[in-house]
């Protein structure tokens, strides 16, 4: 998949990630200019610019997902041709928002009770995203179902999400650290080649393993009546 489409897949990634990171770039350029100057114009900027830059890192990755899945995944194996806006207009946002906030709110909370917990967590729900996608089933629902597939697999799960998403992690927490006090398009390339390369490769693995896992269980039709 990836070799297939990695030119739509670093394109989307370069849409996605490099906006926000080259806003965070002149933030932190800003907050400096405005230590001892409280200009209510500078200041107002400074605010409005921070709040787009986390609408930014909290939209990008869901977008990203959700792209992976309904545009690259779906031609992969479908053989249909999806394009940007009509995934941007098509796909249910707000089950996904919230469906990734619930899988990071109980991963973190899960690692801080001792680890198991929180690898356990997102053992079981860490393809709800895809779920989501495909099945378009409501939230709770679509929970259910990621829970019972993974479970059926969570070794799987276990070695092919949650390991690959560590790794992934750790690559991007690496490179910032790299590039931390390099020139800003050192610092933005690095992120947006990590996010294209490693994220899109770490996003279809999910999409192809969510693919397989519902293929093996189809969801049972509903009862007449």
């Amino acid at each position: 998949m990836f070799r297939r489409h990695y030119l739509r897949v670093a394109l989307v990634a370069l849409a996605l990630f490099v906006p926000p990171q080259v806003l965070a770039h002149a933030l932190e350029g800003a907050r400096g200019s405005l230590e001892g100057r409280p200009e209510l114009i500078e200041g107002l900027g400074y605010l409005i610019g921070l709040l787009l830059a986390t609408l930014f890192r909290l939209f990008g990755p869901v977008v990203y997902a959700g792209y992976l899945d309904e545009a690259v995944g779906h031609e992969y194996f479908g053989g249909h041709h999806i394009s940007f806006r009509t995934v941007l207009r098509t796909l249910p946002w707000g089950r996904l928002l919230v469906a990734d906030l619930i899988v990071v709110v109980g991963t973190v909370a899960g690692l801080a009770l001792f680890v198991l917990p929180g690898l356990a967590w997102m053992t079981l729900v860490g393809l709800v995203g895809p779920v989501i996608v495909q099945e378009r089933a409501g939230l709770v629902d679509s929970f259910r179902r990621t829970i019972d597939l993974c479970r059926r697999a969570w070794t799987m799960v276990f070695l092919l999400v949650v390991v690959t998403i560590a790794v992934e992690m750790a690559v991007h927490e690496s490179v910032h650290l790299a590039f931390h006090d390099a020139a800003t398009w050192a610092s933005v390339t690095s992120s947006w080649l990590v996010s294209a390369v490693i994220g899109g490769i770490v996003g279809l693995v999910e999409v192809a393993l969510a693919t397989e896992l519902m293929a093996r269980r189809p969801r049972e039709p509903a009862a007449p009546g």
